[in-house]
């Protein structure tokens, strides 16, 4: 039963395709297959030709683009002014109610700036080979395979 109701979609569906869409336009299959049990079907979907009148130029410059960015640089500034003029208190209040965070967010991070910069005084731990971490999983697999 299952392969009757397949074979009769499959020969439906060939004949809605090869005309017009349920709207009365153009299809965009050009052509389609089916298997011979009717399980697969295959949609062809060339690439449509665009006329070269209807394309744009590529800007060069920044100059050229019409600001149509997410956030426009006036924008951006002006929030930047409103926020600089403010008590921090003020500031923070407000960024806590447009980003709905807490205070602790908003607040400096004063241990980053005072964070003493030491260099490392054994360079070779930074960077671990493939041959020591082959290494450590071998020895945990022996350690596994010894507590069983």
């Amino acid at each position: 039963m299952l392969k009757f109701g397949s074979r009769l979609f499959s020969t439906n569906s060939r004949s809605i395709l090869c005309s017009k869409n349920a709207v009365g336009g153009n299809n965009l299959v050009e052509g389609v297959a089916v298997t011979s049990d009717g399980r697969t079907i295959v949609a062809w979907h060339p690439n449509k030709p665009f006329p070269y009148e209807f394309s744009k130029p590529i800007p060069t410059s920044f100059d050229d683009i019409n600001c149509g960015s997410l956030i426009k640089e006036t924008a951006l500034t002006s929030a930047q002014k409103a926020f600089k003029d403010q008590r921090p208190e003020i500031a923070r209040q407000e960024l806590m109610n447009l980003t709905y965070t807490t205070k602790h967010r908003w607040f400096p991070r004063s241990r980053d700036k005072r964070a003493k910069d030491t260099p490392m005084d054994r360079p070779y731990l930074a960077t671990i080979s493939p041959d020591l971490v082959s290494l450590a999983r071998s020895v945990k697999e022996k350690k596994v395979i010894k507590r069983c």
